[in-house]
Formats: structure tokens, sequence, C-alpha cells
């Protein structure tokens, strides 16, 4: 993790390995760096979502058109057993499934689930 604000405020349990991927949602942009971190938290879901949104300033994200080119993107994936659906934040996130390298990175940490996302 390169932000310190994010492993200042929550404690880092595990971390897939990085994977590179072709680009997701517009093609036509550098392939993608992904990785899935576990890490411990002692707030609300909505609380987690200003930090990565936090974060991925700090990282230096600029507003662009979706799936565009971006220097971070933070995604909350799961929120231990919680789902969560509110207007700027769905748990466990929603395209999952669609993602392999959510799936491998997922898996790689001991995270395994039946049935749906």
């Amino acid at each position: 993790m390169t932000c310190g604000r994010w492993s200042a405020r929550s404690g880092i349990v595990r971390q897939s390995r990085v994977i590179e991927t072709e680009p997701w949602g517009v093609a036509n942009q550098p392939r993608f760096l992904n990785q899935v971190v576990e890490a411990e938290w002692n707030g609300r879901p909505h609380q987690l979502l200003l930090l990565a949104k936090e974060v991925e300033r700090e990282g230096g994200r600029k507003p662009s058109r979706r799936w565009g080119p971006r220097a971070i993107d933070v995604d909350i994936l799961l929120f231990g057993e919680d789902r969560v659906k509110l207007h700027d934040l769905v748990i466990p996130h929603p395209r999952i499934a669609e993602r392999p390298f959510v799936i491998e990175s997922l898996s790689e940490l001991g995270v395994r689930r039946v049935g749906r996302w």
C-alpha cells in the first residue's frame, strides 16, 4: 500500500499478489494493476467508502469518464458478511463475478463463497 492514510486508519491483514490485466470498461488505455487487500476496520461501511475516496485523491485520482484511465481506484468488495445497499455504496460489490482477477485474488486470500456474491 502506498497511501499512508490507508494503513494508518485500517490494519492490513493480508494482500494478494498484484495481477496485471487488460483494461475493463474502456479498452484504449494502459493495462491495470490489481490487488485485493484484506483489512481490519472498526467503523461503518460508509465511513470506509469515505476513506477509500480520500486515499484515491491522495493517490492522484482526478475526475474522469467512467471506466477511463485513472491513477488509482479503490473498491470495497466485501464487508465481512454484511450486505449494504445505499445510493453510493453496494456491498458485496455488484461486479465481483464479472472480474476473474477479483475471484482469483479473493481465492488466493482464502475467501470462498458459495452461491451469489
